[in-house]
């Protein structure tokens, strides 16, 4: 297999910027369509697209080196298959261990994004992962996102996976952050776990979130919580606007 030259090069990545814009942008508006409750932001959509685009054009730029390699080696096969069996069969294994290590590394890069129809609540994961998601008050579980001012919920992740485990033990830290319409803070805590964020191997994250003044009757307010894997990369962020209501 030849070298690319220049022109081909650019050629190359042209192509791949392009299939890569196609993919990102699709798969950007399919998830802005499924989240459509969120307020849009030009600089936290237009972040979230750059990073798409630039994530897709990797993408499709590793895939397409990855089937050119595979392309030579087995050019470089067919040139040993008259060569001695151990020449041919080493090869073979070398494709196999590429082939079950891109399976592999594609297995573990979780990364989603999910919805709680009933709350509203937008669930996105990246390095770890979570099942249900969903907030509780006065021990049972809301299908609203209507909150009495003075009361007190709690965000829940259920069956969370892939934090990083040292001696037994993981560490994660707990982030809130309260706004109003505005987008003005009413209260940001950078890390409520930061007394206590080692534990024993856990499947579930939970954060309470309490309510009162400045808060005001009929005023909605963002609630965004960040899970961070202390040990690791990951993060799970929930997203939910709550609708502050009189005591019934």
């Amino acid at each position: 297999m030849k070298p690319f030259t220049l022109n081909q090069l650019r050629k190359f990545l042209k192509e791949s910027l392009f299939v890569g814009l196609l993919l990102s942008l699709s798969v950007y508006a399919w998830v802005r369509a499924l989240l459509f409750e969120v307020p849009f932001s030009i600089s936290e959509d237009g972040m979230v697209i750059a990073k798409a685009i630039g994530t897709g054009w990797l993408l499709i730029i590793t895939i397409r080196l990855s089937w050119y390699l595979l392309l030579a080696l087995a050019e470089k096969i067919q040139q040993l298959s008259m060569q001695p069996f151990i020449k041919t069969q080493w090869a073979v294994k070398l494709i196999i261990g590429i082939t079950l290590s891109t399976i592999l590394f594609a297995c573990n890069a979780q990364v989603g994004v999910s919805k709680n129809i009933n709350t509203g609540m937008v669930t996105s994961y990246k390095g770890i992962s979570t099942g249900e998601t969903k907030m509780i008050m006065n021990n049972e579980e809301l299908n609203h996102a209507d909150i009495p001012i003075g009361e007190s919920f709690v965000i829940v992740n259920d069956d969370v996976k892939g934090l990083t485990v040292k001696n037994g033990k993981v560490s994660v830290g707990c982030s809130l952050t309260i706004t109003d319409k505005n987008g003005n803070p009413l209260l940001s805590e950078p890390d409520l776990f930061k007394a206590n964020d080692v534990f024993e191997k856990i499947d579930y994250l939970k954060c309470t979130v309490n309510t009162g003044a400045p808060m005001k009757w009929e005023e909605k307010y963002k609630v965004h919580v960040v899970f961070t894997d202390k040990y690791g990369t990951g993060k799970i962020e929930n997203d939910v606007f709550i609708r502050m209501i009189d005591v019934p």
